[in-house]
C-alpha cells in the first residue's frame, strides 16, 4: 500500500496523468522482476522529468553504522556522491538527514541559510543545490529507512503536485526495497537448502551426495577409501548419544588434518569416506592412519577413546562407490579393523546390490540441485458446470530428457529426508503458476510437512510473494495422516483453516475411515480412492462404498472428487451418484503447464 503523508489536495488532469504515469512504469517494472536498483534509478529519472533543473536521489540509512549512503542518483556527479555518502541523519544534515531523522517530509527553500543545512553548507554552494525537498522512505513497520528527494537548481517551494510526486516515488522504492528485501530472503533459504542438501549436519562434511557428484569428477586414477567407526552403538550406550556425536565429530577433524590429500566426506551414521585422485600405497595409508589413532587417542570429558575402523577401498575404474560399499561389506565379514581392496574378479556379483536406491538417490539430488523437480498439473472437472477450473499439482522428476512419476522417486526422498524439499519446490512453482491463471489449486502435503511444523508460514510467504489469495488453495493430506495422524497435527491443520486454506483428504477408502476425525478438522473435500472409482460400474461392491461416503459427505457438507476417472461408463455413474467433481484422464492429463481454456 502506499504510504500516505500528507491530507488530499486537488491537482490537475494533467498532474494526475503524469502520477498515474510514474506508477504504471514503476509497478510494470517490478511486476517483470527488473533489478531493484535499476527500478529505483527509473523512478529517479522519471521525477527529474517532472521538475526541469532538478536531480532526484535515493539515499538509505544502515541500521548498523546508522549512516545514509547514496543508492541511486543519476544525474549527481560521483564527486558529489561521494560528499553525502556517510551522512548522518540529524538537525543539521540537509533535508534528507532530516527526513530520515524526524521521520517526515522536509521542505527546504533555501539551503544556502536555513539551518537544517548547516552541516551539508558546502554541499549546497558546491554543486548549486538552491532549494532540496525530501520524503521518508519508510519499511512496513513505519520507521524510516532513507529518503528520496528532488533537490534544485533554483530558490523553489514545491506545489502540491511535486509533494505528491514525492510521495508516490518514496512509497514505490518502498515496495521495491520490500520485493527485494523478500526475493533476498527467498535466495538465502534456496542457498541454505542447497547447502544442507550437500553437507552433514554434525560434521560440516560433503554429505554422499557431494561425494557422487566428486565421484563424477574423478579421475581414473582414484581411489576411494570407506571407513566404519567401530563401536559407536556401545559407546551411545554406554556414554550417551551427546558423546557418540562429539566423538563423530572428533574424527571428522583427525581425518581432515590426517589424511592427505584427501577429501573427506561424512557418509551415513559412521561411515566416512576419503577420496584421492591418485595413491601409490592405499593399504598402506589406511595403515598409516590406524597408527596414528591408535597413539593418539580422542579425548572427551577426561575419557580417552582410542578409535579403530574397518575400511573398504576401490581403486581406479568405474563405480567406486558401489565397488568400495563392497568392500566395506567385506572387510566387515573378517571382524574388527579389517581392510578389503575390492577385486572385480571375485567382488562384482555383489555390486547390484542397492542398486535401485544409490540411482534413484542420486538422481533425486541432481534433480533437487539442477531443478529437475517440476509440478505438473491435472485438471479436476465440477460436475456442475462442466468446466475445468481447477487443478491438482502433481510431483514429476525430469532426468535425461525422462519424466518420472513419484512412485520411482518418493520413496528414496522419504528415507532420505528430501520431502519437505520436495513439497517446498512444489508449493512454489504451483503458487507461481496459479498467479498466472483464475482457478483453484490443490497441493499435496505428507505427515512429514506437518512433523516439521514449516508450512503455515511458507505457505503465507508463497502466497504473499505471488499475491494470491489462501482460499484458492487447497492442501491434501492422505487419509491415513487425517484418521490416526498425531493430535499434534490437529492444531495446525486448524490453523491453516483458520487462514483460509481448504483441507482435503485424499484417496479416501484406502484405511479404515475416521468420520469423528473429518468432521473435528474440518475438511472441504474428500477424495474418493481410485480403486473404488476405476471399476465403479462393474462392481456393486466399490458402488455401495462409494454411495455411503458420498451419503455421508453430503449430509455434512463436503465436497466429494472422484479420482481415476478414466471412461465415459465411470462418469455416468459419477454423475448419477451426484458426486461434485471429477479427476481422469477422460477430462485432462498432467502437464507441466496448466491449460486456462
Amino acid at each position: 500500500m502506499l504510504q500516505s503523508n500528507k491530507k488530499e489536495v486537488s491537482l490537475s488532469l494533467s498532474e494526475l496523468d503524469h502520477i498515474l504515469a510514474l506508477q504504471r512504469t514503476i509497478c510494470s517494472l517490478i511486476a517483470s522482476d527488473t533489478p531493484y536498483l535499476d527500478v529505483i534509478t527509473e523512478t529517479c529519472q522519471m521525477a527529474e522529468q517532472l521538475l526541469p533543473g532538478a536531480v532526484a536521489s535515493f539515499m538509505r540509512l544502515d541500521s548498523h553504522t546508522e549512516r545514509m549512503s547514496v543508492v541511486s542518483a543519476p544525474s549527481i556527479s560521483s564527486e558529489g556522491v561521494s560528499r553525502l555518502d556517510g551522512l548522518k541523519p540529524g538537525p543539521g544534515s540537509g533535508s534528507c538527514g532530516n527526513a530520515v531523522y524526524g521521520n517526515a517530509p522536509v521542505f527546504v527553500y533555501n539551503t544556502f541559510t536555513d539551518p537544517r543545512w548547516s552541516n551539508l553548507r558546502s554541499v549546497a554552494e558546491d554543486f548549486n543545490l538552491c532549494s532540496c525537498w525530501s520524503f521518508p522512505v519508510r519499511n512496513e513497520q513505519g520507521e524510516a529507512i532513507g529518503s528520496f528527494a528532488l533537490s534544485s537548481f533554483e530558490h523553489r517551494n514545491p506545489s502540491d503536485f511535486h509533494k505528491r510526486l514525492l510521495d508516490v516515488g518514496a512509497s514505490l522504492i518502498a515496495i521495491v526495497l520490500l520485493r527485494h528485501a523478500q526475493q533476498m530472503q527467498l535466495q538465502a533459504q534456496r542457498e541454505e537448502l542447497i547447502f544442507s542438501l550437500e553437507h552433514d549436519a554434525l560434521t560440516g562434511l560433503p554429505n554422499t551426495q557431494s561425494l557422487l557428484q566428486a565421484l563424477k569428477r574423478a579421475p581414473e586414477t582414484a581411489v576411494l577409501v570407506l571407513l566404519n567407526l567401530n563401536n559407536l552403538g556401545y559407546i551411545n550406550t554406554a556414554y550417551g548419544l551427546g558423546v557418540g556425536d562429539q566423538l563423530l565429530r572428533t574424527l571428522a577433524d583427525e581425518l581432515h588434518r590426517n589424511a592427505k590429500g584427501a577429501q573427506v566426506y561424512r557418509g551415513s551414521a559412521d561411515e566416512f569416506a576419503l577420496l584421492y585422485d591418485q595413491l601409490e600405497n592405499p593399504v598402506g595409508e589406511v595403515q598409516r592412519l590406524r597408527q596414528h589413532f591408535s597413539t593418539e587417542p580422542a579425548q572427551l570429558d577426561g575419557l580417552n577413546f582410542y578409535l579403530t575402523f574397518n575400511a573398504g577401498l576401490a581403486c581406479g575404474g568405474r563405480d567406486l562407490l558401489r565397488s568400495a560399499m563392497v568392500a566395506l561389506k567385506r572387510a566387515a565379514r573378517s571382524g574388527k579393523s579389517a581392510t578389503h581392496v575390492f577385486d572385480p574378479k571375485y567382488d562384482a556379483p555383489a555390486r547390484q546390490q542397492k542398486e535401485d536406491y544409490i540411482g534413484w538417490n542420486g538422481r533425486l539430488h541432481e534433480a533437487l540441485r539442477n531443478g529437475g523437480i517440476r509440478a505438473w498439473y491435472q485438471g479436476i472437472r465440477d460436475n456442475r458446470s462442466g468446466k475445468i477450473q481447477k487443478w491438482e499439482a502433481l510431483v514429476r522428476l525430469e532426468h535425461e530428457g525422462e519424466i518420472f512419476s513419484p512412485v520411482h522417486f518418493l520413496p528414496v526422498a522419504a528415507l532420505s529426508g528430501l520431502m519437505r524439499s520436495i513439497t517446498c519446490i512444489v508449493v512454489e512453482q504451483g503458487v507461481a503458476m496459479l498467479a498466472q491463471v483464475e482457478g483453484e489449486l490443490a497441493i499435496n502435503i505428507t505427515e512429514t510437512d506437518l512433523e516439521l511444523g514449516y508450512l503455515p508460514d511458507y505457505l503465507d510467504q508463497m502466497t504473499q510473494l505471488h499475491g494470491v489469495s489462501p482460499e484458492r488453495i487447497t492442501l491434501e493430506i492422505l487419509e491415513g495422516t487425517s484418521s490416526g495422524g498425531k493430535q499434534t497435527h490437529i492444531p495446525q491443520l486448524h490453523a491453516l483453516k483458520q487462514r483460509g486454506y481448504k483441507l482435503a483428504i485424499d484417496d479416501f477408502g484406502t484405511e479404515y475411515s475416521n468420520f469423528e476425525r473429518i468432521l473435528e478438522l474440518e475438511v472441504d473435500i474428500i477424495k474418493i480412492d481410485a480403486k473404488y472409482i476405476r471399476n465403479i460400474h462393474l462392481d456393486r461392491t466399490s458402488y455401495e462404498i462409494v454411495r455411503a461416503i458420498v451419503y455421508f459427505a453430503r449430509n455434512a457438507g463436503i465436497r466429494t472428487v472422484a479420482e481415476f476417472v478414466h471412461c465415459e461408463e465411470v462418469q455416468a455413474v459419477v454423475m448419477a451418484l451426484g458426486i461434485d467433481e471429477s479427476q481422469g484422464y477422460l477430462f485432462s492429463e498432467p502437464a507441466p503447464e496448466i491449460s486456462a481454456d
